[in-house]
């Protein structure tokens, strides 16, 4: 796959300072996985991809948590008809 590094580095440039790196090492990951992988055209299977990200909270994955953040926007959002 040919990476146009000048288009990515304008793409970068338009994210938060913070979040440039952890980006860029991001995409590079993704490129080194679809050069080493078995995947259909270069492309890796998308289970490749579960897990690849942290958001740094460890209760991300809490479904309870999930679905209580959820109804809660439903209801704000049914509130603003």
């Amino acid at each position: 796959m040919a990476v146009d590094r000048n288009k990515l580095d304008k793409l970068l440039k338009q994210l938060p300072d913070e979040l440039q790196n952890e980006v860029l090492q991001f995409a590079e990951s993704l490129l080194h996985r679809s050069d080493s992988s078995s995947g259909v055209n270069g492309v890796p299977p998308v289970r490749s991809f579960f897990g690849i990200w942290d958001s740094g909270d460890p209760r991300s994955a809490d479904n309870e948590r999930i679905d209580a953040d959820l109804a809660r926007e439903y209801v704000i959002a049914d509130g603003a008809r």
